[in-house]
């Protein structure tokens, strides 16, 4: 009988294990082009990354302006302050 046959039930094992490996290796690559096409999770993460970073930059401009409007200020009311204490604005001119 040839299902009583070693070699036969060894290439059967064998073809097997093989359909596995194909079905297995089948379930990555769908996996991994899920992943990779447009709009994949990698692409979402990578479009989530920039939109915080994007977010930062501004919060970084917008600080930076402050910091610059402030020191402005400060600029202002230490010249307004030396100017009053040295009377440097009253100093003759000929």
């Amino acid at each position: 009988m040839p299902e009583n046959n070693p070699d036969i039930l060894a290439q059967n094992r064998r073809i097997n294990e093989l359909t596995r490996k194909f079905g297995k290796l089948e379930m990555s690559i769908n996996t991994l082009e899920q992943a990779i096409e447009p709009q994949g999770w990698i692409s979402q993460a990578f479009e989530k990354v920039e939109e915080h970073l994007d977010e930062q930059d501004r919060k970084i401009n917008r600080l930076e302006q402050n910091m610059n409007h402030n020191f402005a200020e400060l600029r202002s009311s230490l010249n307004h302050i030396i100017d009053h204490l040295t009377k440097i604005s009253d100093l003759p001119e000929e």
